[in-house]
């Protein structure tokens, strides 16, 4: 049983050494960032998207002269006042005095609240805002974010940016926009994983943000990428991680970082790698998730639940042929066409060339036979 510090993380984003790789998509968005270039980064949900945007901050601060970085998510918002209220949230991480925000926030909005955690030590500050103060609010924030610039440049990461297209207001996206391409000291990093809908956003002619952002899809890290990260970190601790394992959980995992992380942390404590034992660390991540499973899996109507087993079992491929339906007991191409919408909708599945499953773990499950 290894006794030394677990290398591997998957419920957080990672940095430094347990960051795999990356090496050319760091030097490709430092080389536009650094220019206060702006830029569009997406892929689908948990494949090192935000640990790959904190490591290009590392890099940034420490460059010479300082760049200055801020990020701010907004997965969840569901308003203008909640993109505010982020924005001023991440206004923290560049100015630390909080008797200067207050006074600098003051100046355009009419009541901020304040409030002190003990057990942190640390003090919030938020904005109050009533329907009429909303834009006048958003125009002093980016004023603000301009201000900042003109001492020091800066680069701004909107974290799941394509929550503002389900905002109430259709102006909102235009105002937006009115001000960040004005800020030509700031580097803007557009990042999400609705690839549809971010696409649309900056490549419709009638939407606001049409081409204002450099496109950068996010590719899977290559096999022997992996492979040596993986046996590195398990060399830094005296122990011998075989090469062909690797190349297993990565075949098994789909290159997907988030899982890779996820299956050599629960190895890292295993006496050896034999595919028996690689296999029982599969299976006991899955049999950990099954309730999650059952209750995402009861909801669903009669031909999702086929839809979405036909999509597992055929990789995504020939969903429509006559075997296939018959494979899962549907009849007609329009039900399956009808029942992928609802499994879209809910982003169970997720489409690039193909459909398919975007949890991996729930495709192996439904293959296993629940």
């Amino acid at each position: 049983m290894a006794s030394s510090l677990n290398p591997f993380s998957y419920t957080q984003t990672v940095t430094g050494k347990a960051f795999c790789n990356r090496q050319q998509e760091q030097r490709d968005l430092l080389r536009y960032l650094k220019a206060s270039q702006n830029v569009l980064l997406y892929s689908h949900r948990r494949h090192g998207k935000t640990s790959l945007i904190q490591q290009v901050f590392a890099s940034l601060k420490n460059s010479r002269p300082r760049i200055d970085t801020m990020l701010v998510n907004l997965y969840g918002t569901l308003s203008e006042r909640d993109f505010i209220e982020a924005v001023f949230k991440g206004i923290g991480q560049i100015e630390s005095r909080t008797d200067r925000l207050i006074k600098l926030a003051g100046s355009f909005m009419k009541s901020i609240r304040y409030s002190y955690d003990p057990v942190t030590q640390s003090h919030t500050v938020f904005p109050d805002l009533g329907a009429a103060q909303i834009k006048p609010a958003l125009d002093g924030l980016m004023k603000m974010l301009a201000g900042y610039s003109e001492k020091r440049r800066l680069v701004v990461a909107f974290d799941e940016f394509q929550e503002i297209a389900g905002y109430s207001q259709n102006s909102f996206e235009k105002q937006l926009r009115s001000h960040i391409q004005t800020h030509t000291n700031i580097g803007y990093l557009f990042s999400g994983s609705q690839t549809h809908l971010l696409q649309h956003m900056f490549n419709d002619y009638g939407r606001a943000f049409y081409h204002q952002a450099q496109s950068y899809p996010l590719d899977t890290i290559a096999t022997p990428d992996f492979v040596a990260w993986a046996i590195d970190l398990f060399a830094e601790q005296g122990r011998t991680m075989p090469e062909a394992v690797v190349e297993d959980v990565v075949q098994r995992c789909e290159h997907h970082p988030m899982y890779i992380q996820q299956f050599l942390y629960h190895l890292w404590d295993e006496p050896g790698f034999d595919e028996a034992v690689v296999d029982g660390v599969e299976q006991q991540i899955i049999r950990r998730r099954h309730l999650e499973f059952i209750n995402l899996w009861e909801p669903l109507t009669q031909n999702q639940k086929k839809a979405l087993r036909l999509i597992a079992l055929k990789q995504g491929h020939d969903l429509f042929a006559a075997a296939s339906l018959q494979m899962v007991g549907l009849n007609r191409a329009s039900q399956v066409t009808r029942a992928i919408e609802k499994l879209l909708d809910r982003e169970i599945v997720v489409k690039n060339d193909r459909y398919h499953i975007q949890d991996i773990l729930l495709k192996k499950w439904l293959i296993s036979g629940l």
